[in-house]
C-alpha cells in the first residue's frame, strides 16, 4: 500500500508517518500541491492525506486534480480550520476527513474505514482495478 502525505508542517507529516507506518507500506510526503503533483507523476498511491491549506493552493483543488490523475486514489481531507460541513461540492471527492488536532485512534480509524470501502468498491466493480 502506497501513501502520499501533504502538509506543509513538517513534523505533522513525520508524525502521520509514524502514526500509519507498517511493513505493508511505502509512504511519501509533500510539502506543498506542486511537490506533491510531481510525486503523482512517478507514483500510484492507494491514499492521500491532504491538509486542507497549503502554502501555493488549497487542498480542494489538489483533491480534485489527484481525483482527475489518480481516480483510484482514496483521499482524506485533514484540517485545523474546516468542518466536513465545510466541504460542499469537494465532498465528491474525498473520502474521509480527518479534524486537526487528531489521535492516533482517530487516523487508523479514518484509513481502515476508507480501505475498508475501497475493497467493497472493487468487490462490486473488480474492473475499477484494471481498465
Amino acid at each position: 500500500m502506497k501513501i502520499l502525505i501533504v502538509d506543509d508542517e513538517p513534523d505533522l507529516c513525520w508524525a502521520l508517518d509514524r502514526m500509519i507506518r507498517t511493513n505493508e507500506t511505502w509512504i511519501s510526503t509533500a510539502g506543498c500541491s506542486a511537490d506533491a503533483i510531481g510525486l503523482l507523476k512517478q507514483h500510484r498511491y492507494t491514499v492521500a492525506f491532504v491538509d486542507a491549506i497549503l502554502p501555493d493552493t488549497n487542498g480542494f483543488c489538489l483533491a480534485q486534480h489527484i481525483h482527475t490523475v489518480s481516480p483510484n486514489t482514496s483521499i482524506i481531507l485533514m484540517s485545523g480550520y474546516y468542518y466536513r460541513e465545510d466541504m460542499g461540492q469537494a465532498q465528491m471527492h474525498i473520502s474521509g476527513f480527518l479534524a486537526k488536532p487528531f489521535l492516533i485512534s482517530d487516523v487508523r480509524a479514518i484509513l481502515e474505514e476508507v480501505l475498508r470501502a475501497d475493497r467493497i468498491r472493487e468487490e462490486q466493480h473488480p474492473c475499477r482495478t484494471y481498465c
